[in-house]
């Protein structure tokens, strides 16, 4: 009868498995850690190649990770091992099991609307800046207003939307069941009309099906109906209402601001200011993004969508300061950014899934945040050098509608071209890592 090869902890594997699987946990183990701390060698590349060789490492590391464990429950099961090299499976094994617990974690809390809490008590040694948010119903936008309410220093007096990526009147009952659950149930909603000042320059229907289901995120809206004032009306009340001058968060078309001019210009007296992010000056804009058949390389889609809009509030006289694509295009965001973010609660949790569901469905290890990045700017101006510029907006239809072009004159817009990146993303993580 042949004798049963097997070993002790302290010694060599006795068998090609026991070996071969203590080799492949070490080698998942080693490409993990190289992953986790950012030092996976082909992240730095650049190239057609790249994404290639980023898959197959990817490949090689789960490979070797699940053969390491299968070989090493086989080497201990049934060929007796005993080894501590054989052993090392153990440790990709519970790996796997916390990531798979992790998963299983987040497909339950994804169906789940953000639990209700009550709103933190500001504190009153605090300076804080009343805001109009104005919004046009994107995933971005919304984390914006994640933002701001994270922030002690902003204090919003209303939520409204404006024509853009999202149906306005449908949009606002998702956020008001939002800022319900948030604690913040009684800041007042405004809706404005689903159309530009003129012309019909529309986002695809896809986009705006999606804001209508908010973009697949819990909503928690349909159980309720929450009161909706029209914006402009609403702009117009809080300003007259205002113990001092309102900040304006513009992140998606300028109907309703354009509209609330009309409405009362006075308005303008009680405006600190307005921070807009769109426009693309000095860069191409971003029409092609969403409709590749577009001859239109020049237009950013928050000023497409209703360029009269546009150009009436930059004619204004108000004080305006422009976050456009010049300076978005320098800052993304990655999943080592958002986990950052998840020390602060539901809030800063929403924010954070809104942006790894963007990379996760466009299948990108960064990505964009204009929105949010205003906001950010808007609380610290001095996270960007703004030039002052004359601007002015192209309203005649054609291949350049919607240009946020710099002429000559009297500065009427101040536009952020240098952000700093790192401060940028710093302040995000205090933020929301501080939030209570």
């Amino acid at each position: 009868m042949k004798k049963e090869i097997s070993s002790r902890f302290l010694q060599q594997p006795a068998t090609k498995i026991g070996r071969w699987s203590g080799g492949l946990a070490l080698l998942s183990m080693v490409m993990l850690a190289l992953n986790n701390f950012g030092l996976n060698p082909f992240n730095q590349m650049s190239g057609k190649l790249q994404p290639i060789l980023v898959t197959a490492w990817d490949m090689i590391m789960l490979g070797s990770l699940l053969a390491g464990i299968v070989l090493g429950i086989i080497a201990v099961t049934r060929k007796r091992e005993r080894s501590w090299i054989a052993w090392l499976f153990m440790i990709p094994l519970v790996f796997l099991l916390l990531l798979l617990a992790a998963f299983l974690h987040e497909v339950i809390t994804s169906r789940q609307p953000m639990r209700a809490q009550t709103a933190p008590t500001p504190d009153a040694r605090i300076v804080r800046t009343p805001v109009f948010f104005d919004d046009d119903g994107s995933p971005d936008g919304t984390s914006a207003l994640l933002f701001l309410l994270s922030d002690p220093r902003a204090e919003v007096n209303a939520v409204s939307m404006s024509y853009g990526e999202a149906h306005p009147q449908i949009y606002i009952q998702h956020l008001g069941a939002l800022l319900e659950r948030a604690g913040y149930g009684d800041i007042p909603l405004g809706a404005g009309q689903d159309a530009p000042l003129a012309g019909n320059n529309a986002f695809p229907n896809k986009v705006r099906e999606g804001s209508n289901d908010f973009w697949g995120f819990p909503s928690g809206s349909a159980n309720n109906s929450y009161p909706v004032e029209d914006s402009a009306a609403l702009l117009v009340k809080i300003c007259e209402e205002a113990d001092k001058p309102l900040t304006l968060l513009v992140t998606g078309s300028l109907t309703n601001l354009a509209q609330a001019l009309r409405l009362e210009p006075g308005i303008k007296n009680k405006i600190a200011a307005v921070y807009i992010m769109g426009g693309a000056v000095y860069t191409d804009g971003n029409i092609k993004g969403l409709i590749p058949e577009s001859q239109n390389n020049s237009a950013e889609w928050n000023i497409f969508a209703d360029p009269l809009a546009a150009s009436e509030v930059f004619a204004s006289g108000l004080p305006l300061y422009l976050v456009p694509l010049d300076a978005t295009n320098q800052v993304n965001l990655n999943k080592q950014n958002t986990r950052a973010w998840r020390k602060g609660g539901s809030i800063p949790d929403f924010a954070a899934d809104i942006y790894d569901s963007r990379m996760e469905s466009w299948n990108r290890d960064e990505i964009e945040f204009w929105d949010l990045m205003t906001a950010e700017i808007m609380l610290n101006p001095a996270h960007c050098v703004f030039t002052p510029l004359h601007l002015e907006v192209v309203t005649e239809e054609g291949n350049t509608q919607g240009q946020t072009r710099a002429v000559d004159g009297t500065a009427n817009v101040n536009v952020c071209l240098e952000p700093d990146v790192e401060a940028i993303k710093q302040e995000l993580s205090r933020v929301f890592n501080s939030r209570k």
